[in-house]
């Protein structure tokens, strides 16, 4: 017996997945997340970059280098408190948070 016979049939299946901000049963994050996870690796990745070039910088570079890291940290918390606001909304949408619950914009 395939794993198929036990399943109930589907009177209708859903369309193709679209770009919508929202979530499905195979989608766990809404789009609005996903862009701002991708933003967060990204803003990592420069960060690891400029962490490996300070290793061996000196002097003016050497400043400019701290300065642009610290840029990207404070340009990480602020897209991380982002998407702790998108998963607040996204958390309203699918009814596990009341729909007054406040979030910030």
């Amino acid at each position: 017996m395939s794993n198929d016979e036990n399943r109930l049939p589907v009177i209708n299946p859903p369309l193709e997945e679209t770009d919508d901000p929202s979530c499905s049963s195979k989608v766990y994050i809404s789009n609005e997340e996903a862009s701002l996870l991708a933003e967060l690796r990204g803003l990592r990745e420069a960060s690891i970059d400029v962490r490996r070039r300070l290793e061996s910088a000196e002097g003016d570079e050497r400043s400019a280098l701290e300065t642009r890291l610290e840029d990207l940290r404070r340009q990480r918390e602020e897209v991380a408190e982002r998407r702790e606001r998108a998963f607040t909304r996204k958390m309203i949408m699918l009814g596990h948070l009341p729909p007054n619950h406040s979030v910030e914009r």
